[in-house]
C-alpha cells in the first residue's frame, strides 16, 4: 500500500447549543423637554434679590425685553452698573 500521508478534512459543522443574544436594544435618548424655552435670570448679591423669567427663546429681542424688565425694576436713586 504504501506510505500514508495527512489529509486536510472538513470535519464536521459547528453546532451551537443556544442561539446567539439578540442586539442591544436601541431607544432614542429621551431628555425629558417635550419644547424648547430659556430662563433668564438676574441677582443682586448686597440684598439677595434675585429675579427670573421664563423665555420662549435665547434670542437677542427676548434677552432685551428681560433686561428693560429688571432695569425697570430698579428702585429710584440706584446707580446704573
Amino acid at each position: 500500500m504504501g506510505p500514508v500521508s495527512a489529509k486536510s478534512s472538513p470535519g464536521r459543522g459547528l453546532v451551537r447549543s443556544h442561539p446567539p443574544p439578540p442586539g442591544r436594544a436601541r431607544q432614542e435618548i429621551d431628555y425629558g423637554r417635550g419644547g424648547k424655552g430659556s430662563i433668564f435670570g438676574a441677582f443682586c448679591p448686597a440684598t439677595g434679590a434675585a429675579v427670573t423669567r421664563p423665555s420662549p427663546g435665547r434670542g437677542t429681542g427676548h434677552w432685551v425685553a428681560f433686561l428693560n424688565e429688571v432695569e425697570h425694576g430698579i428702585p429710584e436713586g440706584i446707580e446704573p452698573v
